[in-house]
C-alpha cells in the first residue's frame, strides 16, 4: 500500500460515525459488495466511485506556439502534486466535493479538509501525511461516570432506620388503640411508595444509560426521605427550646429544598452530562414552588411555617427563659388589631356573597 488513509462516515453534523481503513489503491466505493467500500444508499451506484493515489510523476507541458508542431520540444518537466484523487464512475446522481457539483466521470483531488457526498452519505478522508492535530484534554464531563459504591449492608440499613422512624412517629401519634393492621399499613405504605418511586427512576435510568440502576435511587430516596423527617422532627423541638417559633417558617423552605434536590440527585443517575442544566431547571421550579406556597398563605399571620405550635416537647427541654405573665398579657395585645381587621375582611366576604333578605 502507497500511503495510509482512512475514510470516515459522518453525519449531519460532522461527527464521525464509522471509520474504515484503506487497505489497497485504488479504493472503490459502492453498493456493490464488490466493492472495497460497501455502502447501504439507495441514491448510489452499484460502483460508484474509485479513489487513486496520485504518484506525483513529472508532466511534460507544451507552450500554445508548439501546440501545432509534432516535432516541437517539450517544456521542461513540471511536477504534480500527488495526492489521493477521487473519480466519479457513471451513476445517475453524480456527488458533491465541498459543496461543489461533480458529475459522472468527473475526477478531482479530494484534499483532507474537503467534504464528499456522494448520494446521502457524507465522507470524510484523512491519510498519514495530513498533519495530526494535537491531543485535547478532556473535559470532566467526558470522564466516566462512577456508578455508586456503597457497603452492602448500607442500603438495608437505612430501609431499617426509616422504618424505625415510621414506627416511632406513628406509636407517638396513636392514643393506642389502633389494631396491628392499621400500624403494619401505616409503616408498609410509605416503604411501598419508595420502592415503586425508585423502581420508575430504575427504568428511566435503563432506557438511557442501559443501567437498572434501582439501588442507587432507592438509596438516594431513602437517604433524602430519612434527612427531612429527621429535620421535620428536629425544627420544631429546637424552636420550643430557645422559644423561636418562627424558626418553624424554615419548614416548608427546607422540606421544598430537600424535594427539589431529590429529584436532581436522581437525575444525575440518569443524564450525569447535563447536571448543570438539570440543576438550573429544577431550581427555577422549586423557587416558583415557593412563592407560590407564599402567595397562598399571604392573608394568615405567617406567610411560611404554622400560626402556632400544637404539639409541645416536655417541659424539661425548655432552654430559654420564661416570661413573665404581663409579658405575655402584652404581646396577645398587639394580636387585637389584625384579628379584627380579619373578621371584618370575613363578615364583608360573608355579606356580599349571600342574598339580600327582605
Amino acid at each position: 500500500m502507497d500511503h495510509a488513509a482512512v475514510i470516515e462516515i459522518v453525519d449531519r453534523d460532522g461527527h464521525c460515525r464509522e471509520v474504515h481503513r484503506v487497505r489497497a489503491w485504488p479504493l472503490r466505493i459502492g453498493r456493490s459488495p464488490d466493492c472495497d467500500l460497501v455502502l447501504s444508499d439507495p441514491h448510489l451506484a452499484g460502483a460508484h466511485a474509485l479513489l487513486h493515489w496520485d504518484r506525483g510523476e513529472p508532466v511534460a507541458e507544451r507552450s500554445d506556439e508548439t501546440l501545432d508542431e509534432p516535432s516541437a520540444p517539450l517544456a521542461p518537466a513540471a511536477p504534480a502534486p500527488g495526492g489521493p484523487v477521487l473519480e466519479l464512475l457513471p451513476s445517475q446522481n453524480g456527488g458533491w466535493l465541498d459543496g461543489r457539483r461533480l458529475a459522472a466521470g468527473s475526477r478531482a483531488a479530494w484534499p483532507s479538509s474537503a467534504l464528499l457526498q456522494i448520494g446521502t452519505t457524507r465522507l470524510r478522508l484523512r491519510t498519514a501525511l495530513d498533519p495530526l492535530p494535537a491531543e485535547k484534554p478532556m473535559n470532566r464531563a467526558d470522564e466516566p461516570v462512577k456508578r455508586d459504591a456503597r457497603p452492602s449492608w448500607a442500603l438495608p440499613a437505612m430501609l431499617a432506620l426509616w422504618a424505625l422512624m415510621l414506627w416511632g412517629a406513628n406509636w407517638a401519634a396513636s392514643d393506642g388503640s389502633a389494631s396491628w393492621v392499621d400500624t403494619v399499613s401505616a409503616l408498609l405504605a410509605p416503604i411501598g411508595v419508595a420502592l415503586i418511586w425508585s423502581a420508575l427512576w430504575a427504568l428511566v435510568t435503563q432506557l438511557f444509560r442501559h443501567w437498572f440502576a434501582f439501588g442507587a435511587h432507592l438509596w438516594r430516596a431513602l437517604v433524602a426521605t430519612v434527612t427531612m423527617q429527621l429535620l421535620d422532627l428536629l425544627l420544631p423541638l429546637v424552636a420550643y427550646m430557645l422559644n423561636v417559633p418562627r424558626l418553624l417558617a424554615l419548614e416548608p423552605v427546607i422540606m421544598s429544598v430537600g424535594a427539589a434536590l431529590l429529584l436532581w440527585w436522581h437525575a444525575t443517575v440518569v443524564w450525569p452530562r447535563a447536571s448543570r442544566r438539570v440543576a438550573v431547571g429544577i431550581g427555577a421550579m422549586c423557587v416558583v414552588g415557593l412563592v407560590l406556597t407564599v402567595g397562598r398563605r399571604s392573608e394568615q399571620q405567617y406567610w411560611l411555617g404554622p400560626n402556632y405550635m400544637a404539639t409541645l416537647a416536655p417541659p424539661s427541654l425548655r432552654l430559654a427563659s420564661p416570661k413573665p405573665v404581663d409579658s405575655f398579657i402584652d404581646g396577645m395585645d398587639k394580636l387585637e388589631a389584625p384579628l379584627l381587621r380579619q373578621a371584618e375582611k370575613r363578615n364583608e366576604q360573608a355579606g356580599g356573597s349571600g342574598d339580600n333578605e327582605e
